[in-house]
């Protein structure tokens, strides 16, 4: 349907005899921010590795707006902006030129991509650290840039492990905040995260991951507990 942002249907990965993620049916509607919550090893992160494309399916498939993740890998990964749950940072670069260089690979003109670099790096306060190589940054502004650099084209779908490692409490409103308003303006927001408050204040949608399967789907609300869900 138009207005499904993500599907799954049967997706499933193996290594060897051990299935790490087995038979999921995700549907993530447009303009949802949904979490994924579950124990470590449950196979959050290989569920994602599948949605982006950077693992192939044992079986089954991960389509973005219609788009085959894997027979139609180069108009799926237009439609997304992705984070990783340990973002690789290019250590000779600084904050800036990797933001520049984000910008040019998704074909944005110069004079607009000089304007978006301004706003965003106005969401987090980390002008003074830009110009420095990334070799230099803490783990939590690294999260910053590769969030910043997740947004540079405003896609239709945001894909995220572990959006708040190394974050401190005001840039993790502030991230969180961002997030609502993305999707606020017709995104779509998908985001991994151990951390049950967070999934509670700034998620529509919540799925309950345990050894492979997605065995819940919550909608969130005032009295939600998580914790007592997950365990």
């Amino acid at each position: 349907m138009k207005d499904d942002a993500i599907v799954t249907q049967g997706l499933t990965k193996r290594f060897g005899s051990f299935s790490a993620v087995t038979e999921v049916n995700l549907r993530v509607r447009k303009g949802d921010v949904y979490a994924l919550v579950g124990p470590n090893g449950a196979g959050k992160t290989t569920l994602v590795k599948m949605l982006v494309g950077l693992l192939a399916p044992t079986g089954g498939y991960a389509s973005l707006f219609g788009h085959n993740v894997m027979t139609q890998p180069v108009s799926a990964k237009e439609l997304f902006g992705y984070v990783s749950d340990d973002p690789t940072a290019y250590e000779y670069l600084s904050g800036r030129e990797f933001l520049t260089l984000t910008g040019r690979l998704r074909g944005m003109t110069e004079r607009v991509l000089t304007e978006r670099i301004g706003k965003l790096t106005s969401l987090f306060p980390i002008e003074d650290i830009l110009s420095r190589p990334m070799s230099e940054y803490s783990r939590g502004n690294r999260q910053k840039t590769a969030f910043l650099a997740s947004i540079m084209t405003t896609p239709p779908v945001l894909i995220i492990d572990e959006p708040i490692v190394g974050l401190d409490p005001a840039s993790i409103a502030i991230l969180g905040g961002k997030l609502v308003a993305y999707a606020h303006a017709g995104g779509t927001v998908f985001f991994v995260t151990h951390i049950m408050d967070f999934a509670e204040r700034f998620a529509r949608t919540v799925g309950i991951m345990k050894a492979g399967k997605i065995v819940r789907e919550v909608e969130v609300t005032q009295t939600l507990r998580l914790e007592e869900l997950v365990r």
